[in-house]
């Protein structure tokens, strides 16, 4: 066997860990399955920052979709642990502009300027959202929410059995 490059990776055996445990990024935490789950659920399979649903198109980008993901509340280095309240549903998009630019967000100001800007109604609809902290979904926008999250082919298969549904 010859010696690899500095750039290369050597496979020693499928399914184990390729990176040693002295390279892992500082403060990374393991968020079991049981909590991710809970906190999709829990943030209705939408972005908390943006508001996009699960591999629902980017508002004009249409060849780009959401990715969800998790993402601290609060930065790793300020203490955030992997704990359902240390953390939110996030498109992968939102999550990786948090990380970098964190001391980056609108100032109280800012939003404030854009409630006021408001219609009436959805002033009135916005405190709802804020006192209950979550935007609530008609039946329809989470029944398409779970369905996004099947694979493709499930997703098609179910597309069908609908189709078939309404035209008997």
């Amino acid at each position: 066997m010859s010696a690899s490059q500095p750039d290369q990776l050597f496979l020693e055996k499928i399914g184990a860990p390729v990176w040693e445990r002295e390279h892992r990024a500082a403060g990374l935490r393991q968020i079991s399955a049981k909590t991710r789950r809970y906190v999709l659920e829990r943030d209705q399979h939408m972005c908390r920052r943006c508001g996009v649903g699960a591999a629902e198109a980017y508002p004009g980008e249409p060849d780009s979709t959401a990715r969800l993901t998790l993402g601290h509340v609060k930065p790793h280095g300020s203490g955030s642990a992997g704990h359902a309240e240390d953390l939110i549903t996030e498109c992968a998009r939102c999550n990786e502009l948090v990380r970098n630019l964190t001391d980056v967000q609108m100032s109280s100001a800012q939003v404030w300027e854009r409630v006021k800007a408001l219609p009436g109604k959805q002033k009135r609809e916005l405190l709802e959202w804020m006192a209950a902290d979550v935007r609530p979904l008609s039946p329809v926008e989470r029944a398409w929410g779970m369905y996004r999250q099947l694979p493709a082919a499930l997703r098609d298969e179910m597309q069908r059995d609908l189709r078939d549904l309404l035209e008997s």
